[in-house]
């Protein structure tokens, strides 16, 4: 029985990475190799984290965002916020362990790919953390073979900034990739095809850059310049950092699985309904399916959003198809991929750079570019009948609306951030990250909500923390501020 206790307290100390002391001769097979294979453990690697993103998106970023609204138990929309720790903090934080392993065992084997592999996965993992908590133990998390089970918090800056920090970490696997080196197996992601790898890490570096680009703009402008000019990032939507889930377990959307009644404790947020048909957008098609489904007819489709913190008992228009197959709906044969960045998403980026003059090139191209890309990607159909009747035959005639088209809009920053938002559904917890700094889309505080009408702008610390690492989250709260969902961490800072 006590060996099964230390194991449960094993279990809550995912983050200190928990004593294993005289456990080595208990946990020992004799039957198991004690070494194991870069290619047995990425697999994993890829498929924990793309999962817990996956969750993320669905249970907390979608509604948050009011891309998506909650049923029941809507607290996320309400904004009665715990520490979100099952789906973003113990998740992310186990994921790390084997990135870790496969790190140091790339580095042993001298395999220059699988540890820039390593590298782009450590430093997309540790950015959804500190971008959610805001300082975070970074270069001591996983560290127990050091005897370091309770690691102190470190700044939010120095995660970003600092020598092993996420942007170093992001350079160097770009520099450490090699076409023409050591193949790679087990990945799922990508098929070992290192080109895509690179321009994943360097999108991953926009992105962060971008990120960063309100407290160091020097630093944020000449790091996208570098990047843009270097020609190497995602140019389509076929170099996405998505996982294609099988239509099988251990490969599987997250969300299949679910019970019937668990589905339904989310749907289409009214305001992306309402969007999406203002701009006759076919992508409601995808994120949606008819609130009068199943159908006879496709063109007496009727979507309807909920709206966010009302907790309506009456079924609304339900997630689209590829996200579930509900029972007595149709079906389609492709499923949702596990979105971690996109072509569209490094498109919108790009398109802010142009506008604010920090890179060569059009703003509006790079915009367009990220419009059509998302549609692709989400394989649109298209002629589209909007809801009210307008006929959508081609890309270019949903583009030249003048709800979408660059050239008319007063804002153009506001146009960018709209449709980048709605080209980040299901993208975990990107859309929010990135409403944090923009604030666009210009969205309303949610009604009954409990947070004084303010959107939160960051998660709180797991209680675990105070009780098992007490002293380093006092010293982090000291550092960063209150831990309650509104404090602002460095990222956000005026």
């Amino acid at each position: 029985m006590k060996i099964l206790q230390y194991i449960g307290i094993i279990a809550l100390l995912v983050l200190v990475g928990a004593c294993d002391e005289g456990f080595d001769d208990v946990n020992t097979n004799p039957n198991q190799p004690e070494e194991v294979a870069p290619s047995a453990i990425l697999p994993q690697i890829i498929r924990s984290a793309v999962n817990a993103s996956v969750d993320q998106s669905y249970l907390v970023g979608n509604n948050i965002m009011q891309l998506t609204a909650k049923t029941l138990r809507v607290e996320v929309d309400i904004y009665n916020w715990n520490a979100f720790a099952n789906i973003t903090w113990f998740p992310m934080y186990e994921s790390l362990r084997n990135v870790v392993a496969l790190e140091e065992i790339a580095k042993a084997e001298e395999h220059q790919n699988y540890e820039a592999i390593a590298l782009i996965m450590k430093s997309w993992i540790f950015s959804v953390l500190t971008d959610a908590y805001g300082d975070i133990p970074y270069y001591n998390a996983i560290a127990a073979d050091r005897d370091i089970n309770f690691p102190q918090y470190d700044a939010q800056e120095d995660i970003y900034l600092g020598e092993g920090g996420l942007l170093a970490n992001l350079e160097r696997a770009s520099s450490l990739l090699n076409t023409a080196g050591q193949s790679v197996e087990g990945d799922i992601l990508y098929s070992g095809d290192i080109a895509k790898w690179q321009k994943f890490a360097n999108s991953l570096r926009l992105r962060l850059l971008m990120r960063i680009s309100d407290q160091q703009p020097t630093l944020a402008r000449e790091g996208i310049q570098q990047i843009v000019n270097s020609g190497i990032y995602m140019q389509t939507y076929e170099d996405n950092a998505v996982l294609e889930y099988l239509n099988a377990f251990p490969n599987q959307f997250p969300l299949i699985p679910l019970k019937t009644g668990d589905f339904d404790a989310v749907n289409i947020g009214a305001r992306a309904v309402e969007v999406l048909k203002e701009l006759n957008d076919p992508r409601l098609t995808v994120y949606a399916r008819p609130e009068n489904a199943p159908l006879d007819n496709p063109e007496n489709a009727v979507y309807e959003g909920l709206a966010n913190g009302s907790g309506d008992a009456d079924q609304k228009s339900r997630l689209g198809y590829i996200f579930y197959d509900y029972p007595g709906h149709q079906t389609v044969a492709d499923k949702a991929d596990g979105i971690i960045m996109t072509n569209a998403e490094t498109q919108f980026i790009l398109a802010e750079a142009a506008q604010k003059d920090w890179i060569s090139g059009e703003a509006e191209e790079y915009y367009k570019s990220g419009v059509e890309s998302n549609m692709n990607y989400w394989g649109v159909s298209l002629p589209y009948t909007a809801a009210d009747g307008t006929l959508i035959r081609s890309f270019e005639e949903y583009y030249a609306q003048a709800e979408v088209d660059f050239a008319q809009a007063e804002n153009k920053l506001e146009r960018i951030g709209e449709q980048k938002w709605l080209a980040l559904y299901f993208s975990g917890l990107e859309a929010w990250f990135d409403w944090r700094r923009t604030g666009y889309p210009k969205l309303e505080p949610t009604p009954n909500n409990e947070n004084n009408d303010r959107i939160p702008v960051r998660f709180i610390y797991p209680g675990q923390e105070q009780n098992l690492n007490n002293d380093n989250y006092q010293d982090a709260i000291s550092s960063q501020g209150a831990d309650n969902i509104n404090t602002k961490m460095w990222l956000l800072e005026e």
